[in-house]
């Protein structure tokens, strides 16, 4: 693997010799894999050469005795240059994955809010029943309360808090974002965690009274979607012989087909495709409950043009990958996201709201509007309640026009 990086005998003998040598070729074949090309894989491996050679003139003699001291003199050698910081991060993980040397055991760091904050974890699991995610959520609002309240009073008993502090932090937190939504979850958050810890008796009065409340009528917004035909121009308009084309065109068919979600698109995996049946299998979905969706044809030929054509071939269960190195599994909602950005760009839609959710709003718009019953796309989105699905039948156009009054005097 390694003469996919260097033509120069001299260069690929002197990589083949020294404390690395063993290694030298299963690191460029991982390189090659995570998806480096040959200019940023040979910036890599210069930098691994060097360092052979600098852990030799130490007296190394053998890769076990490699540790975190001896790569710290290297990245910090009087002669060092850019880039072996990261040369020397993934050679470790390189070789602590195959066990090389030993993994590294990190020291726990004091958590002064781990105790409260499993505790109301365990609460919106056990007795609120929610989400992973949605926990996520909550648990952030919570850290991010505590350690305002940290910061201003120190370490102090929860039972010392009071209502001027609430309001203060409240207060600050609402002048740093002006979006009507996310102040909404911030006064709703934290209502969620003072009533917890007054039910868990860590604090003497019912605080959350005096978070102010975001005025908010149900069924205010009408949901963002695009036009279909818009949908239809963004997935043919996609370069298919662009080297993401086709997992691009894969994942915004299956949002704008099937309605999923950004997360389980990003946690789809391989098996979770039953070709043989038609099918596609979510074990995990933010109602944290299984659904099985049908695999339309044009969907599923997308899919296995990709995985045949232009699928990293890594050992991961995840179906879509990124390909930039290192190539391997979205770890944010930010990849997918990204996607749909990108593509609406290229395709020159002007949409103020420019995420994956905007094909999943668009899907529901048109059900809606071609007379699909409600209950059916509450299945096909996912919701556990018709209600959260009520908010697309402000979108049917269709039949809200046969109801519309007339204008005063004809005008």
């Amino acid at each position: 693997m390694l003469e996919f990086f260097y033509d120069s005998p001299t260069r690929l003998k002197r990589l083949r010799t020294g404390l690395l040598a063993t290694h030298i070729e299963a690191f460029a074949a991982h390189l090659r894999q995570r998806g480096y090309t040959r200019n940023s894989g040979r910036a890599l491996l210069t930098h691994v050469a060097a360092f052979s050679y600098f852990a030799t003139i130490q007296g190394v003699t053998e890769p076990a005795r490699i540790d975190d001291a001896l790569i710290y003199r290297f990245a910090t050698d009087a002669l060092t240059v850019g880039g072996r910081e990261n040369a020397m991060a993934h050679l470790l993980a390189f070789l602590r994955e195959r066990g090389v040397i030993p993994a590294l055991v990190a020291s726990p760091k004091h958590d002064p809010f781990a105790a409260v904050l499993h505790r109301y974890d365990a609460h919106l699991q056990d007795v609120r029943g929610l989400a992973i995610t949605t926990r996520a959520t909550y648990l952030r609002s919570a850290r991010g309360f505590l350690t305002f309240h940290q910061a201003r009073h120190g370490q102090v008993a929860l039972k010392e808090i009071a209502g001027p502090d609430v309001l203060e932090y409240i207060t600050e937190s609402l002048a740093r974002h002006q979006s009507p939504a996310w102040r909404r979850h911030l006064c709703s958050e934290s209502r969620g965690f003072l009533r917890f810890l007054h039910a868990e008796g860590l604090i003497a009065s019912d605080l959350a009274r005096i978070v102010p409340r975001t005025t908010r009528r149900r069924l205010d917004q009408v949901p963002r979607h695009l036009p279909w035909d818009q949908v239809e121009r963004l997935i043919s308009g996609v370069d298919l012989t662009h080297p993401n084309g086709r997992r691009d065109r894969a994942v915004m068919l299956l949002i704008a087909t099937l309605g999923l979600r950004n997360k389980e698109v990003r946690c789809l995996t391989l098996k979770d495709v039953r070709w043989r049946d038609g099918a596609i299998q979510l074990p995990w979905t933010k109602a944290a409950r299984a659904r099985v969706m049908p695999l339309p044809k044009e969907v599923g030929e997308a899919l296995a043009d990709y995985v045949l054509h232009e699928r990293p071939p890594l050992a991961v269960p995840q179906l879509f990958l990124r390909h930039k190195a290192p190539a391997g599994p979205f770890t944010t909602s930010g990849g997918v996201a990204n996607i749909v950005r990108r593509h609406l760009r290229w395709a020159g839609i002007d949409s103020a709201h420019r995420g994956a959710h905007l094909l999943r709003h668009s899907l529901a718009t048109r059900m809606v509007n071609v007379g699909v019953p409600i209950k059916e796309i509450a299945d096909v989105l996912g919701h556990v309640s018709i209600n959260t699905t009520a908010i697309y039948t402000k979108v049917d156009t269709t039949h809200l026009a046969a109801v519309a009054l007339p204008f005063p005097e004809g005008a």
